[in-house]
């Protein structure tokens, strides 16, 4: 049975932790830095993989990372900043990397700068959340996700 719905957009999502830490960096509190990513096989429903799955907020890390294996996270490989308030990070990988279907992309962000509790210096924690319509990664393909935050 061929798959007729419109596929669904993909759009990042803040976690939980990732608009609390934009809400103590707007007012001074830390200073944090988008850092690694992460890759997986959920985010889409298995029975019409067109369309996505809500997106826990409350996550701390993916349904089904596959990579790099978890707890291991890529480096981002780089960024953007198109609009004032606009951050484009962009996640790439290489031809052998994550040879699968994909559906899923998380960001993760460390702590820099925090005067009020210098022991949070150097804690991560999952910034955005990606949920997007099956996409297969094949080998020797390079693909670069680009999840774009506007604060």
């Amino acid at each position: 049975m061929p798959l007729t719905s419109t596929p669904d957009p993909c759009i990042a999502t803040l976690t939980d932790a990732g608009r609390n830490a934009f809400a103590r960096a707007l007012s001074g509190e830390i200073s944090f830095q988008a850092v690694s990513f992460a890759v997986g096989q959920s985010g889409y429903q298995d029975s019409n993989p067109v369309l996505v799955m809500p997106i826990d907020t409350g996550a701390t890390g993916l349904v089904a990372q596959i990579f790099p294996t978890a707890p291991a996270l890529q480096p981002i490989s780089s960024f953007e900043s198109p609009y004032a308030k606009t951050l484009v990070i962009n996640c790439r990988l290489g031809a052998n990397e994550a040879v699968s279907a994909l559906g899923e992309l998380g960001v993760w962000a460390e702590i820099i700068y925090s005067p009020g509790n210098p022991a949070e210096v150097g804690t991560t924690f999952l910034l955005a959340v990606v949920h997007t319509p099956v996409s297969v990664k094949t080998l020797n393909k390079v693909v670069v996700f680009r999840v774009i935050i506007q604060f």
